[in-house]
Parts: structure tokens; sequence; C-alpha cells
């Protein structure tokens, strides 16, 4: 399947989130994203028209003005590249995407992996072989974000507020 979004929710609430991702996207103006519920709970991948940068700002905005909103969908996660779970692949997944991080610029990578058998520290360090800046843990500048899900391997090279979280969102509020 062909994706940019991974959107996560509580386990057997899939198809209320993916009703709920689907009203979103068309409040937004794709009135026919792909959304697809995966054989893991709490997973959905979408495929929308839109810039899922501009929809992490979009649903941002909207949880300041009608939080309510969001009752099944947590997290919205931009995906800039797909591949399968290969190790090699995800690695050219990032090669192609690193070019964002500036020479000056720190990064920390971010796994989340599941139905897989690969190791973190591999594709740690696989990835990060090529990439001449500095690490940061605690405060980076880039996120090399790589969600796995069974076969399908995500990447995207983030901000640490492009990925949407409407559980800090209200929290945020208050």
């Amino acid at each position: 399947m062909k994706c940019n979004l991974l959107v996560t929710t509580f386990k057997y609430k899939e198809s209320d989130a993916s009703d709920e991702l689907s009203q979103l996207l068309d409040m937004l103006g794709d009135k026919v994203p792909s959304i697809e519920i995966t054989s893991i709970s709490g997973i959905i991948l979408a495929n929308t028209r839109l810039d899922p940068l501009q929809i992490v700002e979009n649903c941002r905005e909207m949880v300041r003005n009608e939080p309510w909103r969001f009752r099944y969908v947590l997290r919205i996660i931009p995906l800039e590249k797909i591949c399968r779970t290969e190790i090699i692949e995800i690695h050219n997944a990032v090669k192609q995407l690193c070019p964002k991080i500036g020479q000056h610029e720190t990064f920390m990578v971010m796994i989340e992996k599941r139905h897989t058998k690969l190791r973190s520290k591999e594709i740690i360090s696989t990835v990060t072989s090529d990439i001449d800046r500095k690490v940061n843990l605690d405060n980076p500048n880039w996120i090399i974000l790589i969600q796995i899900v069974d076969r399908l391997a995500g990447v995207s090279i983030l901000r640490s507020n492009q990925i949407f979280s409407s559980v800090k969102e209200k929290i945020s509020l208050q």
C-alpha cells in the first residue's frame, strides 16, 4: 500500500479511528483518502493527497478550537519514504532524506517496531554509518523516525513538533 501517514489509536478502536481520520481529512480537503486498518492492533496506515506535515499543523489547530473532534486518533505521524522492512532499503531511504539535516545541526534516531525481528541496534548502526552530523539524544534538531509495521517501513526526518499527538495537545490546553 502506498501511504504517507501512520495513525495510532486505542486497541480495538481502529474502526472508530479510521472513521474519525476520514472525517478529519475530509474537513481538511481530501474527500477520498486511502485508509487501511492494519493487522496490528492500534495501527492505521493512510494515503492522502494533502501534505502530511500540513495535516499535523492543521490537526494541532483543530485541537485548540474543537478538541472533541479527537476521540480515537492518538497520533498522526508523517511518512516521507516507504520501503520494505530490510536494513539496506531503510538505510537507502534515510540517505535520500538526510540532506535535510544541516551541517551544524543534530539528530537522533527513533525506531518503533511492530512484528519484525530486526534489531534496533543493528538498524541504528547501519542508517547512521554515513551521517556526519552530531547526535543529540536530549534535544535534537531533527528526528530520524523509522516506523516498522510488519514488512513495511516508513521513514521520515522530522522536527519534534512535526509529529501530532492529540493527548499532548489536549494537555497543553489546560
